[in-house]
């Protein structure tokens, strides 16, 4: 797969003949997005296939991301795109009109089909729509929204709302594989390592979602390898009255440092929501229950995939 990074929209190396773009924010890369570029590519026996999206969301204000840039270009090789166009946007391209993302946008990239999803909106205050497309484009499909069980559309603002709500099972499953986040490991206040139980503090390297408070069963992968691990979301109302939120990771058998160490997080079940203990001792009982459980998942999940 081929990245062009688009700043000036006349630039020739976009000149990409027989070429079919699929058009979207795609935050997440959800099974909803898989499906639309799926689809495109059944529809591609012949030339390219290329994405158009953006390096940042096109909402100045937008307060949270379910994947970074690094995470949305992995999936779309894995989909196997040919080309990605990553618009770099800027507070001008944010001020773009409608007519003129597609006149000096879409026009210069010149693209024979156009595949998106029926809400798909572009251009200052997301004025343009699927019509105006069909308008200016004599191939345009438009490809209807993936739903749940419940006939609600997939989004990546319905999956947000379940990682808010902790509810990770779901989440992963609309987004067709484990919600990950990633950062950097920072000194915190040691007080896992007091109690038995050393944790990594995870810095967000993004604005990612954070799943509601509470305890989750993780994996981390820490320079390409992989290992169980248990994290607590929260702001530790037992042992800190301060009500900073952090997230902190204890890797199973793991006592190795890690300050400074690059970490992807991935989520993978919840165990239980954060509780206040009654005292120290109370939390250390329950956290050795919460390890024990997530080592009988990771146990389970290895003999079921066997």
């Amino acid at each position: 797969m081929e990245i062009i990074y688009l700043n000036k929209f006349e630039d020739s190396r976009i000149n990409i003949d027989n070429l079919s773009l699929v058009l979207g924010n795609f935050d997440g890369v959800h099974i909803g997005h898989s499906q639309l570029i799926s689809f495109a590519k059944s529809m591609t026996q012949e030339g390219n296939l290329a994405v158009l999206t953006f390096d940042k969301s096109l909402k100045a204000n937008s307060n949270s991301y379910l994947t970074n840039l690094n995470t949305k270009i992995k999936l779309m090789e894995k989909l196997g795109v040919d080309y990605l166009l990553i618009v770099k946007v800027s507070e001008k391209f944010r001020k773009i009109s409608y007519v003129d993302f597609v006149n000096k946008v879409l026009k210069v990239i010149n693209p024979i089909k156009i595949f998106c999803g029926p809400d798909f909106k572009y251009g200052y205050n997301a004025l343009g729509d699927v019509s105006f497309l069909k308008e200016r484009f004599s191939e345009v499909y438009v490809l209807n929204y993936v739903t749940d069980h419940f006939g609600n559309k997939i989004s990546s603002s319905s999956i947000k709302e379940l990682l808010i709500k902790g509810d990770i099972k779901d989440a992963n499953r609309w987004l067709g594989r484990e919600y990950l986040i990633s950062g950097k490991i920072v000194h915190g206040k040691g007080n896992g390592k007091k109690f038995g139980f050393p944790t990594a503090n995870l810095e967000c390297d993004e604005k990612y979602v954070i799943p509601k408070n509470g305890v989750y069963i993780t994996k981390c992968v820490i320079n390409g390898l992989k290992f169980n691990s248990i994290t607590n979301i929260g702001i530790n109302p037992t042992i800190d009255d301060s009500g900073v939120k952090s997230i902190e990771t204890h890797i199973i058998n793991f006592n190795n440092d890690l300050y400074g160490q690059h970490i992807d997080l991935i989520f993978l079940d919840k165990i239980r929501d954060e509780i206040k203990f009654d005292d120290i001792d109370s939390l250390k009982e329950r956290v050795k229950v919460d390890i024990e459980e997530a080592i009988h998942y990771f146990d389970y999940n290895k003999f079921k995939n066997n």
